[in-house]
């Protein structure tokens, strides 16, 4: 599989490409400007310079961005969409745990359980997600947004469950994952899919 990694500076993109390279993919990293592991190639650009000649040659794009600007979400979201429209490069992205609901009623999401000072990040990356829900663009995508505790110095379990829209909690109460486990269901749903044009959460068991 040839996988391109956007976002793979931060927590989530750095566990998904060490295990990318551990099961043996094939691995492009996109950033301006970052030192990256042998045997992964560097596309030197910001995700807002990408073409569809950049990336349509991959099997997959894993969209791992962050950034301050909160309003940039959307705009990744759009600028992806567009350019891999009609590649059939599969687009998977990260989202946020904010934009998932409370319980299986959907009546409540969980950013509307937060504080108000929080919610215009909570905000930005539903209108992302919605940019992909409602793209009339062939377009496969997935996307995958962690439960609220997302927990980076937590090593790995090798196990985890999935869900859909709806917060997932473990045995003990608890929504939440470890950065290791989470780059491993993302690893496992890009070399086999299960959750495609569709929302995909994940937590401990």
């Amino acid at each position: 599989m040839k996988l391109a990694i956007i976002g793979a500076k931060g927590k989530t993109g750095r566990a998904v490409l060490e295990l990318a390279q551990e099961r043996g993919l094939t691995v492009s990293v996109v950033a301006p400007r970052l030192r990256v592991p042998a045997g992964v190639k560097l596309i030197p650009k910001t995700v807002f310079d990408l073409t569809t000649a950049d990336l349509q040659d991959f099997d997959a794009v894993l969209c791992a961005y962050s950034s301050v600007r909160k309003a940039n979400y959307p705009r990744v979201s759009e600028h992806l969409t567009t350019i891999l429209a009609d590649t059939g490069t599969r687009l998977v992205m990260v989202g946020a745990g904010s934009t998932l609901y409370t319980t299986d009623h959907r009546t409540k999401t969980v950013a509307e359980t937060l504080p108000r000072l929080t919610r215009n990040a909570s905000r930005q990356h539903l209108a992302a997600r919605k940019i992909l829900q409602g793209s009339t663009a062939h377009l496969n995508w997935t996307y995958v947004a962690p439960p609220m505790s997302y927990l980076p110095s937590t090593p790995t379990t090798g196990r985890y469950q999935v869900g859909r829209d709806v917060l997932l909690y473990d045995r003990a109460g608890d929504a939440a994952i470890s950065y290791p486990d989470f780059a491993l269901a993302l690893v496992d749903e890009l070399q086999h899919p299960q959750n495609e044009c569709a929302l995909m959460t994940v937590a401990w068991p």
